[in-house]
């Protein structure tokens, strides 16, 4: 059954540093603690993290509206298919505003609190490192 997971973030953090660390697409082992290394060749990414690898398309880079898109094509962290995630950066008068979701697909619908909780908390993970990183 198709899901969605949504999440914002209010970053103290300046929105065009956040907007040029996720656009480039790489180097999100800088940001985000789980991921280890990360390659990018063409639209494809590779984040790596301990428990293997996540391979991904990136699906749409919108630098007018500050819009990143992501499928996660394969990953072996959570019991979930066609994943895919959009982050949007929207400044505001405190800093940045982060907008990240996840639509995916769960065949267990038990298993969807924790999945959440995982999703949740990475996302803050991620972006805690973003604000870090784009002061």
């Amino acid at each position: 059954m198709k899901k969605t997971i949504e999440t914002t973030h209010s970053l103290n953090a300046n929105s065009e540093k956040v907007w040029k660390t996720i656009s480039k697409a790489s180097g999100v082992n800088e940001w985000l603690p789980i991921i280890t290394s990360c390659s990018l060749e063409g639209n494809k990414r590779i984040c790596t993290t301990e428990q293997g690898d996540l391979k991904e398309t990136i699906l749409k880079i919108d630098n007018n509206n500050k819009v990143f898109k992501y499928a996660i094509d394969e990953q072996p962290l959570l019991p979930i298919q066609n994943v895919v995630g959009t982050m949007q950066v929207i400044s505001n008068e405190n800093g940045t505003e982060l907008i990240w979701n996840m639509d995916f697909d769960i065949e267990d619908e038990n298993q969807l609190p924790m999945v959440k909780q995982a999703v949740e908390g990475l996302y803050q993970a991620g972006a805690n490192g973003l604000e870090n990183i784009s002061q």
